[in-house]
């Protein structure tokens, strides 16, 4: 079994959520994210092994919104797919894209083949669309040398740094996600919507709510209208649960900022955010949003062979710069509707 990191904090689970063999624990008590689960001392147990206590899983990611495995046996892609099917659902296929992926695997990706050299700011997995993976799953079958960690954030809290005013004014002009697809720099329409045909985006848009118009030199620009607080299926619980920071100019890294600005009008880039009415969103809101997303961001070291699932209402996550190999595989489970978490119904 594969030493333990030292410092940890070993906890006593109540009855029903408690997992034969394995021992749970967390970095920091004071924030407890995520929790980690191992093997106890001398035991030998698989991860599918684990999968099997779902209602207990369920029930822990419920109430701490990501799990890391850690000492388990996991040397393949093909046992990591085994293993979301086992916890969850199968894996989904990755659609409506944004970030540069690609498959390994049936629907196991990489989990994203933007440079190495930039930062991958918190967000939430695919909540600009009408549907979305309630689950995400990482894979690390070789950490990075330097950096490379998937520093994550409990959005429960994150809604809670919030300024009431400004969670009252999403809540009632929500925000609203414009993409330009120039097919000369960025995510081109085709790879976007996994398409070479015009028609088959259309009724992509018209089926997800989402305006789009074509320009000349096969230019595509949409725009979709999205919520920014989701209420969680099972616990009630407001989270803030967007791509309103993400996906605006200003969290880009300085220098990219300056290219794009000097380059293109505000509805012309392409990604940006604004209100829902198409309001420009203010300077000092956006950095408030950043803020408080910074103030409850957590990380830890990935070990080769963990795996660790993410409740994608509950958790944002990122990606730190790295240097030399890493490779992180990613999967995605559980589809969810923003209809049904769009208002509280749980108590």
């Amino acid at each position: 079994m594969k030493e333990r990191n030292p410092g940890m904090h070993v906890l006593d689970i109540k009855e029903g959520q408690r997992i034969d063999r394995c021992e749970m624990s967390v970095f920091d008590l004071d924030r407890p994210l995520p929790l980690v689960i191992q093997p106890r001392q001398g035991e030998q147990i698989g991860l599918l092994e684990v999968a099997a206590n779902k209602d207990a899983l369920d029930a822990l990611l419920a109430q701490y919104g990501a799990i890391l495995f850690r000492g388990f046996d996991v040397a393949s892609k093909e046992a990591f797919n085994d293993f979301i099917s086992h916890a969850s659902s199968d894996a989904l296929f990755y659609s409506e894209r944004s970030s540069p992926r690609h498959a390994v695997y049936r629907n196991i990706y990489t989990s994203t083949d933007h440079p190495p050299d930039k930062e991958i700011v918190q967000h939430s997995e695919q909540s600009y669309n009408k549907s979305f993976p309630r689950r995400i799953f990482f894979y690390c079958e070789k950490p990075s040398p330097i950096g490379g960690n998937t520093p994550i954030a409990d959005a429960r809290k994150i809604y809670k740094r919030i300024p009431g005013d400004i969670v009252s004014t999403f809540e009632k002009r929500h925000y609203r996600y414009s993409r330009c697809f120039w097919q000369v720099m960025g995510t081109t329409w085709q790879t976007a919507f996994q398409t070479p045909e015009k028609s088959k985006v259309e009724e992509y848009c018209r089926n997800n709510d989402i305006h789009f118009e074509w320009f000349p030199d096969d230019v595509l620009k949409t725009y979709q209208v999205r919520h920014t607080t989701a209420y969680h299926p099972v616990t009630g619980e407001p989270c803030w649960f967007n791509h309103c920071t993400f996906f605006n100019l200003l969290s880009l890294d300085e220098e990219t900022q300056e290219i794009l600005s000097c380059s293109f009008e505000p509805n012309e880039l392409p990604n940006q955010t604004f209100y829902g009415d198409g309001g420009i969103i203010e300077d000092a809101v956006i950095r408030t949003l950043q803020d408080a997303y910074k103030a409850e961001t957590v990380e830890f070291e990935w070990k080769q062979g963990d795996v660790i699932m993410i409740d994608n209402i509950l958790v944002t996550h990122g990606r730190r710069s790295y240097q030399g190999e890493r490779s992180l595989l990613c999967g995605m489970s559980d589809i969810t509707h923003w209809e049904n978490v769009r208002e509280k119904t749980h108590a």
